[in-house]
């Protein structure tokens, strides 16, 4: 408690300096006051005079002293009385009024030069600015805002980065405002604005790219990547000449493989201090693979990757296993263990500690044979237009999934403008990607002219395609970063809006785009920024969710899939599944007594392979691990077990799974 007071007093100070001028101001007159009431107390003709007649005597006497009472005889009371006054005159007059406004002046330019010092504890600090900030400052309004502190460094003005933080609420159509947070404009790269910021008592550090320099052009990519990895430099050698042992981990934001190396090197030397770099090429690679294979997943991992709805939590590992684990937990999912850890879904921290009263008993009979689920998915026929920095990762990930899911028939178009020939052409040729673009076509698709794509393209999209994924140029800024999806997108939107069936991701840079897009409910949006953002604002909790991030929307033998430590991980793939697909072309709908029935009948009628997290239904995503009623259209209490001599109401507790619903499942390693 103690140090929350004082965090919330270096926030108040630093964002409302005046007001924080002007209480001190009256707390010294407050004082004076106090003190002359003390003073007048102990004089010989005020004995019989209750203290607040004292108090009200002294103020009069420091605002008007020539109404004072009539001269004493005892010389102490000339003497405490002219002390009184002289206070008065100290703290009210126009001289001493003039000093304390010089002061306040002083106060204020310092704090605009962000030259003041605070000493917050247990912080976040955000170093560098860039568009994926607001989404994070935006994701944290859903954590838990009274204990969570951030700090915000950057070259660039603060005034402008508290405008386009409110542009995200405002945008997001929400008045809940997250504010423990301060802005500093300095220098990341300085020790004394570090020092001012209280860098060595932080929880976390995420050092973001700086805003792209549109002046330089292309060659920018690279002169980011190069500030990062000086920033990062700096830090551990701020951190290395600290004297204490307990230091802030560090998250890095990456855009290539040779920086990942370079922190993860510091991490493995550094086994006190995390360090984590994410490489966001990959990671949303990785997303917008499996969005277009599976495009429910996109709510999912906004749920999941969110504080918004569920989050992922990790513990040490208990004694008892998961099983147990799943038939005591209430309102939470134990989905597997890595190494020494468990890892959980969660609405919040406080129920992983809540247990049922007794062990779940699984009242629906299982199966007479052992439940071995198909999990087979439709044919996919996926087109991709554009070029950037993300279609390496996604075509790998294409890649390994349809290794790992033989029964899946999956075959790539590549197609760009002109500008991208050569580049597409060189994964052509690449023999790793053979099986998914050299099936049906030797080359990509060139497209000649962007504002006619349906002539060009109508025939394959009509025919052949069952999803379309759209790419940003991110060797762009400015007006012109989502330029080209955007293009793509009202191209073809007459020829998509005849395919029901259809589903198209559109990969998004700048946030404020999505609207344009988002007029169709087929479509299915990845917001890059704001996903990302979610993504950070998870790590600057715990830095080790992002190897179980990663690793559930990474396929078996993707050689991306290592870990910080640098090892091989496949723990569970994150599947939507059709729910006829699933139960073996289902005959009719299936109904359990509760989330919890169906939890623990899919893990054990499946030899604990699968494991359900959560649904959807009719369009809309239901993790389990929920708790609110007002945002779960499924049961209240979501995995609690049934209490002594309870009944359950079918209203809240009973699920029913019908043929057109989708299943989310964790497929254990």
């Amino acid at each position: 408690m103690k140090k929350k007071l004082k965090n919330k007093w270096y926030i108040f100070k630093e964002n409302n300096p005046s007001t924080h001028i002007f209480l001190l101001i009256i707390l010294v007159n407050i004082a004076f006051i106090l003190l002359s009431s003390v003073m007048l107390l102990f004089l010989p003709e005020n004995q019989d005079r209750t203290f607040p007649e004292i108090v009200r005597f002294a103020f009069t006497l420091m605002i008007n002293p020539s109404g004072r009472y009539v001269y004493s005889d005892y010389p102490i009371s000339l003497f405490i009385t002219t002390l009184v006054v002289l206070l008065g005159m100290i703290s009210l007059t126009g001289g001493t009024v003039g000093y304390i406004t010089s002061v306040i002046s002083g106060f204020l330019e310092k704090s605009a030069n962000s030259r003041s010092r605070t000493k917050l504890n247990n912080h976040i600090v955000i170093l560098n600015y860039n568009k994926k900030v607001p989404a994070i400052i935006y994701d944290y309004c859903f954590d838990d805002v009274e204990n969570t502190y951030i700090t915000i460094l950057s070259h660039k003005d603060k005034d402008e980065v508290k405008n386009e933080i409110d542009m995200m609420y405002n945008q997001n159509h929400v008045k809940k405002k997250f504010k423990n947070i301060i802005v500093r404009d300095g220098s990341p790269m300085s020790k004394l604005d570090l020092d001012n910021i209280n860098l060595k008592d932080a929880r976390t550090v995420l050092i973001m790219e700086p805003e792209y320099e549109e002046e330089k052009g292309k060659a920018s990519l690279d002169s980011q990547s190069f500030q990062v990895s000086k920033l990062f430099m700096f830090i551990t050698w701020y951190f290395s000449q600290l004297p204490t042992k307990s230091k802030a981990n560090i998250v890095v934001e990456s855009n290539s493989p040779n920086m990942e190396q370079m922190v993860q090197g510091y991490h493995m030397e550094k086994n006190k201090q995390i360090s984590v770099p994410v490489n966001y090429n990959e990671i949303v690679g990785k997303l917008l693979a499996v969005t277009a294979i599976m495009p429910s997943i996109n709510d999912v991992m906004q749920q999941l990757f969110s504080f918004e709805g569920v989050e992922i939590y990790i513990e040490d590992k208990p004694n008892t296993d998961l099983l147990t684990e799943l038939k005591t937990k209430r309102s939470v999912l134990p989905l597997f263990d890595q190494g020494k850890k468990r890892v959980y879904v969660a609405e919040n921290e406080e129920e992983l500690y809540r247990k049922s009263a007794k062990e779940f008993v699984l009242q629906k009979a299982l199966p007479q044979e052992k439940f071995i689920p198909r999990i087979v998915f439709e044919n996919s026929e996926i087109l991709m237009i554009g070029v950037n920095h993300k279609l390496s990762y996604i075509l790998e990930s294409l890649s390994c999934f349809r290794k790992e899911y033989g029964n899946h028939k999956l075959h790539v178009t590549l197609a760009d403008t002109a500008e991208g020939e050569e580049v597409l052409k060189a994964y052509y040729e690449n023999p790793r990607y053979e099986e998914i673009l050299q099936s049906k076509s030797c080359s990509p698709i060139i497209i000649k002219d962007i504002f006619h794509l349906a002539d060009e393209l109508g025939d394959l999209i009509n025919t052949k395609t069952d999803s379309i994924l759209l790419l940003s140029d991110d060797q762009v800024s400015g007006p012109h970063l989502d330029e080209k999806p955007l293009l793509f997108w009202n191209s073809l939107k007459r020829v998509v809006e005849k395919r029901d069936d259809l589903d198209v991701v559109v990969e998004i840079l700048d946030s404020q785009n999505k609207d344009i897009i988002e007029k169709k409910n087929k479509d299915q949006v990845i917001v890059s920024d704001d996903f990302l953002g979610h993504l950070y604002a998870q790590l600057g909790k715990n830095p080790l969710r992002y190897d179980v991030m990663k690793d559930i929307i990474t396929s078996e033998g993707d050689p991306t899939s290592r870990n910080i430590d640098q090892e091989m991980q496949n723990e569970g793939d994150l599947l939507c599944v059709n729910v006829a697909t699933f139960f073996q072309d289902l005959p009719c709908n299936l109904t359990f007594a509760s989330k919890r029935e169906l939890v623990l009948w899919v893990y054990e009628a499946t030899n604990q392979t699968y494991l359900p997290i959560g649904c959807m239904k009719n369009h809309t995503t239901y993790l389990f691990p929920r708790t609110d009623q007002e945002q779960d259209g499924l049961d209240s209490v979501v995995l609690s077990a049934k209490e002594e001599g309870q009944v359950y109401s079918t209203a809240q507790n009973n699920i029913t799974l019908e043929k057109e619903d989708e299943l989310i499942v964790i497929k254990l390693g």
